[in-house]
């Protein structure tokens, strides 16, 4: 009885010294991945610094800042072509309109067809 319980202690112990070993791997590999972190965070501080502002990135916000002002006027005029394009497409169905009222009798036909009745 003894052994049988010394021996399930043992393998509790066992399974407790494994999962403390597979925590302590995890603490070691997130102890890394946080040091990477800070590593990467400083050298991109360094880089975005808003006081050193490296030429290249002032570029690409002043080209970004005329890529903005460009599209916001190219959509103004989109807006206007599609009015446009709007009305011109409304100008067969005008014009099967005043066929079709051209070809049915109009009022010059209606005082013909008084004037003989008298």
């Amino acid at each position: 009885m003894i052994a049988v319980a010394v021996s399930l202690n043992v393998v509790i112990a066992l399974f407790c010294f494994y999962v403390a070993w597979r925590l302590w791997r995890l603490s070691k590999t997130l102890g890394a991945v946080a040091d990477a972190l800070v590593n990467w965070e400083r050298n991109t501080h360094n880089v975005l610094d808003p006081v050193v502002i490296p030429p290249a990135i002032l570029r690409g916000q002043s080209g970004t800042a005329y890529l903005r002002q460009n599209y916001s006027l190219l959509q103004f005029q989109i807006q206007r072509l599609e009015q446009v394009m709007g009305i011109v497409g409304l100008f067969p169905m005008a014009n099967r309109w005043l066929r079709a009222r051209g070809r049915r009798p109009g009022p010059k036909m209606n005082t013909m067809t008084l004037s003989r009745r008298r």
